[in-house]
């Protein structure tokens, strides 16, 4: 019979021994430290089990972070492959432990039902060699982090020129060669917008390390002096805090991508990593050079959801290509420029010509580099949201030629939200957010898919851990209030709302309705509710259309018939136009959700086949998780209402 052992710190022990009884009950032999004989010398006991056990549950708190002896133990276990890690109250495990997966299971108390234990007992299960991979079938870019697979993290290098300015230069210089080895390597490379957070004193070693799980650090230097160049690197091992390779490099602007593969090149070799050559991109002039840095950065610092900098990246990039019309990179970065911004709601001219805009870069990127990746995303984004099968196969693509590209990764996560798989979504997030663990967004998307798969309680409490950290970040802020008003968590309600005055025009326009719907449902005042009800009444006269969180919100006034009614009267064929928006403003999964009063509605079905979700689930066999928890049986009603609307196609004799 398998043995787990179990680690954990003193101030939490009654959830320790709530671990172990849970573990018991699965058929499992559990040592806990209330086993140590009195005889015995504990040290010499402690690490008979851990060599015997087959798994080792370390409990995390922010006391076991400080104990020695739960480091000691998890270190070990973490040597032999066998940690299984569960956080109490939502501590992030020191490093390398964060390199491994942490199950978040705060306020957990002994719940055996509950879905974090589940994970846990899945996780033992597997290590003891029962149970299934929990990635198997979902793609090769889904396997599961060793403790012994790399992950470099690129550092900003630092600037040693006389001109301050040419900070972007030197953030550039490193975007690429980050870019040049995670394109060309197997190597896990962390995302630009997680590493260079760490800039000056703050890269020091363990800390980056300790914040990245990164195992190896390439920092350096850029000097330069009107069109020479001196690019300094070194590779640092973080265990032993070590260099393992350095090397200077020297030449002209013109030289400057041999440089960057040179360099990429020799971290390769050093980790012992095949770097497959990459196209020679078209050398560019030192003005070209300079504008596209600039644009990168730009886009770096942006979010295309919230603010402009995609827009502001155009010209730059225009520049670019048409002083170097066969650089791959740039039009892959512009045709993704070009997507977001058509796509914002805020392009102000005729859809057609930026749609063409779109398609030309993206065809260039791919006629010079087929392995430009942000070029199918770019595509995909074209395509009407209620093209399903024809986005989800250009995303499918851009994972094929670049398998870690966050924006990728997102892009799928946030599809398969949207047609109702919350369990992949959920893995495609947490695969960008390995990759890309400090970008508010890849973290967002977690916290958001969390509430999707039924781990409320840690969404919510990752969203206000995720405030904090970025108190500044409007996405993180709209999505707590809106979480915590439709969910019923009024603490974290209440606790969010005074920041609300910190967003803009627009973004504090949709803030109002939210506020005003969390008031109706918190108090349930028939007045509120049947204001509510009227603005909605009015907006669907209006305009014909009926955003679907607006249809979820009519059912938590406990409605739901209602909303399938008003639903019935607007019209979604804009899902299938061009330029048609997307269903629903934030969350395009809304309706699916676990706490959708509509959903648990038969007819609700027939409201998914409007949308054009029943032929897609039924077409690719691709079901939506959501079958899992209505009461009526989901695929015989996507079967009645698909041939119901087959019929009323075909015209009567």
């Amino acid at each position: 019979m398998a043995e787990i052992f179990i680690s954990y710190a003193r101030s939490t022990a009654d959830q320790a021994q709530a671990a172990a009884r849970g573990l018991r009950e699965e058929g499992y032999e559990v040592w806990i430290d209330d086993a140590l004989p009195a005889h015995r010398e504990f040290s010499v006991v402690i690490e008979e089990k851990l060599q015997e056990v087959d798994a080792v549950l370390v409990v995390w708190s922010e006391d076991a972070r400080r104990s020695r002896w739960v480091l000691a133990e998890a270190d070990l276990a973490h040597e032999q492959g066998k940690l299984v890690q569960f956080s109490l109250d939502g501590t992030i495990p020191p490093f390398p432990f964060n390199r491994v997966h942490c199950e978040q299971g705060i306020g957990w108390s002994g719940d055996i039902t509950a879905a974090p234990w589940r994970k846990i007992v899945a996780s033992v299960e597997e290590l003891s060699g029962g149970g299934d991979d929990t990635l198997a079938g979902i793609g090769p870019e889904f396997t599961r982090p060793t403790s012994r697979e790399p992950l470099l993290a690129v550092m900003a290098f630092d600037n040693f020129s006389a001109d301050a300015e040419l900070d972007f230069f030197c953030d550039g210089i490193s975007e690429e060669i980050q870019r040049t080895v995670a394109s060309g390597s197997s190597l896990k490379v962390v995302a630009r917008a997680s590493s260079f957070q760490f800039r000056g004193s703050a890269k020091d070693t363990a800390r980056v390390a300790s914040a990245l799980g990164a195992t190896h650090l390439l920092d350096g230097s850029v000097r330069r002096a009107q069109n020479r160049v001196r690019i300094s690197a070194e590779l640092v091992e973080c265990t032993t805090r070590s260099a393992i390779w350095a090397d200077r490099f020297d030449g002209d602007l013109d030289d400057v991508f041999d440089l960057q593969e040179r360099i990429a090149e020799k971290v390769a070799e050093a980790l012992k990593v095949a770097l497959v050559p990459t196209r020679k991109e078209e050398a560019l002039d030192p003005a070209s050079y300079e504008a596209y840095m600039r644009a990168r950065g730009i886009m770096a610092e942006g979010d295309p959801l919230f603010d402009d900098a995609y827009r502001e990246s155009i010209p730059l990039l225009e520049r670019v290509v048409a002083a170097a019309p066969n650089f791959a990179a740039a039009w892959e970065s512009l045709a993704e420029c070009r997507a977001w911004t058509l796509r914002s709601g805020r392009y102000d001219k005729a859809y057609h010509i930026g749609r063409d805009g779109v398609i030309d870069a993206a065809r260039t990127a791919l006629r010079l580099d087929p392995k430009s990746g942000g070029a199918y995303v770019a595509l995909a984004m074209l395509e009407p949201w209620g093209a399903y099968s024809q986005r989800e196969a250009l995303l499918r693509k851009a994972l094929e030629v670049s398998p870690r590209d966050t924006a990728a990764l997102t892009d799928m996560s946030t599809f398969c939200w949207s047609v109702g798989r919350f369990r992949d979504g959920l893995r495609y997030a947490e695969r960008a957010c390995e990759l890309n663990p400090l970008m508010p967004s890849a973290r967002l998307n977690v916290a958001q898919m969390r509430a999707y798969v039924g781990d409320i309680d840690i969404c919510v409490a990752m969203h206000e851990q995720l405030h904090r950290q970025w108190p500044d970040n409007p996405g993180i802020l709209i999505s707590l209030v809106n979480t915590a008003g439709t969910l019923g968590y009024w603490d974290a309600f209440d606790r969010a709302v005074p920041d609300v005055g910190q967003l803009n025009e627009w973004q504090s326009r949709d803030m109002r309705a939210a506020l005003a719907f969390a008031q109706a449902v918190r108090t349930k005042d028939p007045e509120l509710i049947e204001r509510r009800m009227t603005r909605y009444r009015e907006y669907l006269d209006k305009t014909g259309h009926l955003p679907l969180n607006l249809v979820v919100s009519i059912g938590e006034f406990g409605l739901a018939n209602e909303a399938l009614d008003m639903a019935e009267r607007a019209s979604y064929d804009f899902v299938f136009n061009p330029d048609g928006a997307r269903p629903s403003a934030y969350f395009p999964g809304t309706i699916m959700g676990p706490w959708s009063k509509v959903l648990q509605q038969p007819r609700f079905v027939d409201l998914c086949t409007r949308l054009g979700m029943s032929e897609y689930w039924q077409s690719t066999g691709k079901w939506p998780d959501c079958e899992e928890w209505v009461e009526y049986d989901f695929r015989a009603e996507v079967e009645r209402s698909l041939a119901e609307a087959q019929r009323e196609k075909i015209p009567a004799p």
